[in-house]
């Protein structure tokens, strides 16, 4: 199976239409199998949709997108997992275990804890 991810570093990309890499993954049961960053010259997003039909694209993981872009891709054929926020390597993982759904929202790490102290307040 393949699936395409929109992404910004490694977060999903907020918004399909706008992103600059497009990551597509062959899955296995196993886990992932290989991987191939596709940088996005166009802001088009219709070259977006040609590239997933062009690369044989089964699934879409993708942060937010246009109304219009999801039925595009979903009328042609593609499962589309939209709204979704997080690592995607976390994502994927989820995905693998059927157990990503839309809107799904996972933790991002965000680096060393800078106020570790528990905040007193005064009575």
């Amino acid at each position: 199976m393949r699936v395409a991810i929109p992404r910004m570093g490694e977060t999903v990309a907020p918004c399909f239409e706008y992103c600059a890499t497009m990551a597509i993954f062959n899955v296995a049961e196993s886990g992932v199998v290989d991987q191939v960053d596709f940088p996005l010259q166009s802001r088009e997003p219709f070259d977006r949709v040609r590239l997933l039909r062009d690369q044989k694209v089964d699934t879409v993981i993708c942060g937010g997108m246009q109304a219009f872009y999801e039925d595009l891709l979903k009328a042609s054929g593609f499962q589309v997992i939209s709204w979704v926020e997080g690592l995607v390597d976390d994502l994927l993982a989820l995905f693998i275990r059927g157990e990503l759904v839309p809107g799904t929202e996972l933790p991002r790490d965000c680096g060393p804890d800078l106020f570790p102290m528990k905040r007193m307040t005064e009575h």
